[in-house]
């Protein structure tokens, strides 16, 4: 009987030692996740932190062309509207760039936001919002609806 008895305690107590080990597999399996998914996030931000940094470079390039053809599209000459709306076109590519980064959880709220605000006021100058107008077609119908919200009414 002691020995029948030894058998089932034993047989108890490794059964509670293995779900304890299955909770700590999955508290660090869990712990593990979140910082995999920090980590993305950071790594996102530094990513379209290198894109911005080369889209504002094309602009610093085009600055007198970005301020004019920004508050006068009809004043370009043909070659500067090619230019300008390449411009846009970076500067677009990057904000749908971070839309979609945040449409799939890969950046929080506050920094999607700072995009939209930063998108919002280039929009309401109205050769930026003729430029784009033109070439609107050229992103998902999801972008475009999105951007129709930033628009001035």
């Amino acid at each position: 009987m002691w020995h029948a008895m030894n058998w089932d305690v034993i047989g108890a107590v490794a059964t509670v030692l293995g779900v304890l080990g299955g909770f700590v597999s999955v508290y660090f399996l869990i712990h593990e996740v979140r910082r995999n998914a920090l980590a993305i996030e950071g790594a996102t931000v530094h990513s379209l932190m290198n894109f911005e940094q080369a889209v504002y470079a094309i602009l610093v390039d085009n600055a007198a062309l970005f301020v004019k053809g920004s508050l006068d599209y009809k004043s370009l000459t043909p070659d500067d509207c090619f230019k300008f709306d390449m411009v846009v076109q970076s500067y677009m590519s990057l904000h749908y760039s971070a839309f979609k980064q945040h449409e799939q959880g890969l950046i929080d709220a506050e920094v999607w936001q700072a995009y939209a605000n930063a998108m919002t006021a280039k929009l309401a100058k109205p050769g930026f919002a003729t430029s784009w107008a033109a070439m609107q077609r050229h992103y998902p119908q999801t972008f475009q609806n999105f951007i129709a919200t930033l628009l001035p009414v």
